[in-house]
This record gives structure tokens, C-alpha cells and sequence, in this order.
């Protein structure tokens, strides 16, 4: 069984070196031919509950130079980079291999429009990684993967991806992946816009009460959303519960939900916005495919996204220079 894994970041480094630590095969397609001589060179990093380890796996410089014949492909690029790769990877594939969609926001549809629905398999990822340096990834925090195929069928092909992933965190198959993709983005809409402007870790956000209360304005304004196209949101890995969030106005429920976001963020405290990470290294962030998705579905079906809209707004100014990153910014967004 061989396996592509597309990306040598946080998530994908993370990925290829556990993968390669339980005895797989698999190589790595990288941004550059700098990063593939580099992990070539000193090997790949990674750590995992705070041990270090180290494996050469074969690194090139684009999915191009990679000698195909992969059964699964780990696609894990930044949302904004996938076409390419994709296209490239198309010709590298098995006769029955599969394209795995790793990306925040809903990318699928894209992927899919490439390369072929049969192709493509979603996939929600509620673990967490970061890379300080290149060819040093950490896993951050453990949760689960769910993936699925677009269409809903029971495709055999699933089993094998299973037994793969499961090797990274718990993997389940479910038949509704569009609605625990939703799920992913309405959380990716809330802790990573709000993560890139404040500056601050998840553990650090949910202290602040400004951002909890975004927080639950930004679940109201998806749940709007869903109400409109008629599916309900899933729960999200298993603790979260948007509707039973957002649900009643008394004191008792202000406390609840407040207290509930106050605990995902102590289970998840180490997290830090993919979106801030990016900023940090001056790059484009995928708040378009995120925040900018539910807008472009508000506006399809004349539904308001205030917040959301506001967090957008702000996160493109910084990234064009105009706004800094600080817990100002906030206080702005209710104001």
C-alpha cells in the first residue's frame, strides 16, 4: 500500500512521519526543492506528546517529481493551493487510488471538479499540529478524523483509508461527510478568524469573555445557514453541540455555554489559529475558503452574516498591512 502525502506542513509532517514510524510507505511531495533537499538531507522532525523523533522518508520537490503508483494520497496544502497538486497528482494515481481532502473549509467540490468525484474523499480532522520552523512539525493536540465519500456510498476503498489513518488518531467512516464538514467549518469560522485577530492560543481566547460571546454569535449566524439549506449540524468530535450552545436565554444557559466553551478551550488550550500561524510567516490565510464560505452561502440565500462579515473584513487587513494583530480587536467586532 503505497501512500503520497501532498505538503510537508504542520498537519502533513505530523502525518507522514507517523505514518512512516508504523511501517507504511510513503513519500512526501513538497512546496520546493529547498524543503525536499532539506528533509532528504536531515531527515523529518516531528513530535508527538512531547517525544522527538526523526525518519528519512523520500521528499521531492512537487507532486511531479514523485514516481506515482500511490493507493492513497494525503492531500494536506493550504486551501488556496490545491489545484495544481491536484492536477499533477491525477496521473500518479493507482488504478483505484484515492485523493484524501485534509484541508479547513470545503474544498472537496473543487478537488472533485479536478479530479472526479470517485476520487475524492472528504475528510474532518479535529487534531491539531503546528510547524515553528521547516521540517519540524508537533502534534498540538489528539482528537479523531472522519471521512467519507461525497456521494455517500459505502466504497471498500474507505476500509483501507481507515485502517491507514487510524494509525494517526481514531478514524471513522460516516455517510454524511458534507454535514461533518459543515460542522468543522463552523468551528475553523470561529477559533481561527478569531485566533488570527487577537493574537492569542485557544486556552488564552476562551478566558476572554468578548470572544466567547462571538463565539456564540458566529454558531447562531451558521446554524442560519443550515436551517436554510435543511440539514443539521453534527456534533463536533463528539463534545460539541451547536444547537443545545446556543439554545435558551435565561442566566442558567448564559452560564452553560459559556462554561462549555470555557472547557473545549482547557481540552484544546495549545491550539493556535492555522490563520495566525500564516500571518506570522507573512502568507495568505484560508479565511476565504472558511468565514468567506458562509458568507458567499448567506448571500446565495439572502441570509445577514454580520460577524462573520466584520471577522473577514479584518482579517484581509491584515494581511494586506492595514490592521495589527491585537486583542483590541474584539471589543471592535461587538461594537
Amino acid at each position: 500500500m503505497k501512500i503520497l502525502v501532498i505538503g510537508s506542513g504542520a498537519i502533513g509532517g505530523v502525518s507522514a512521519g507517523i505514518l512512516a514510524k508504523k511501517g507504511f510507505d510513503v513519500d512526501i511531495a513538497c512546496k520546493n526543492e529547498d524543503i525536499a533537499n532539506q528533509l532528504n538531507t536531515d531527515g523529518l522532525i516531528f513530535k508527538v506528546k512531547n517525544r522527538k523523533y526523526i525518519h528519512f522518508i523520500p521528499a521531492y520537490a512537487c507532486v511531479k517529481e514523485t514516481p506515482g503508483g500511490y493507493d492513497s494520497v494525503l492531500h494536506t496544502t493550504k486551501s488556496f493551493d490545491i489545484e495544481e497538486p491536484t492536477k499533477q497528482v491525477i496521473e500518479k494515481l493507482s488504478e483505484t487510488g484515492v485523493i484524501v481532502s485534509f484541508q479547513d473549509g470545503y474544498c472537496e467540490e473543487k478537488l472533485a471538479r479536478i479530479a472526479g468525484t470517485d476520487r475524492i474523499v472528504g475528510a474532518v480532522i479535529s487534531w491539531a499540529a503546528s510547524m515553528n520552523q521547516v521540517g519540524i512539525s508537533v502534534m498540538t493536540s489528539g482528537g479523531e478524523m472522519t471521512i467519507g465519500k461525497l456521494d455517500g456510498s459505502d466504497d471498500p476503498r474507505l476500509d483501507n483509508l481507515e485502517f491507514i489513518l487510524n494509525s494517526i488518531v481514531p478514524t471513522t467512516v460516516v455517510n454524511n461527510i458534507y454535514e461533518h464538514i459543515y460542522s468543522k467549518l463552523v468551528i475553523n469560522s470561529c477559533v481561527t478568524s478569531l485566533g488570527a485577530i487577537s493574537g492569542l492560543k485557544l486556552g488564552a481566547l476562551v478566558l476572554d469573555k468578548n470572544m466567547r460571546n462571538l463565539f456564540i454569535k458566529l454558531v447562531q449566524e451558521a446554524i442560519s445557514i443550515a436551517n436554510e439549506l435543511k440539514f443539521e449540524i453534527p456534533d463536533f468530535s463528539g463534545i460539541i453541540n451547536y444547537y443545545r450552545l446556543v439554545k435558551g436565554t435565561t442566566l442558567y444557559h448564559r452560564i452553560r455555554r459559556h462554561g462549555l466553551i470555557r472547557i473545549i478551550g482547557i481540552k484544546y488550550r495549545k491550539v493556535k489559529s492555522s490563520a495566525l500561524q500564516s500571518l506570522e510567516r507573512d502568507e495568505k490565510t484560508e479565511i476565504e475558503f472558511m468565514n468567506g464560505y458562509l458568507i458567499n452561502k448567506g448571500k446565495e440565500l439572502g441570509i445577514d452574516l454580520p460577524v462573520n462579515e466584520q471577522l473577514y473584513k479584518m482579517v484581509t487587513e491584515i494581511e494586506k498591512g492595514e490592521r495589527k494583530i491585537s486583542q483590541q480587536n474584539l471589543k471592535e467586532v461587538l461594537t
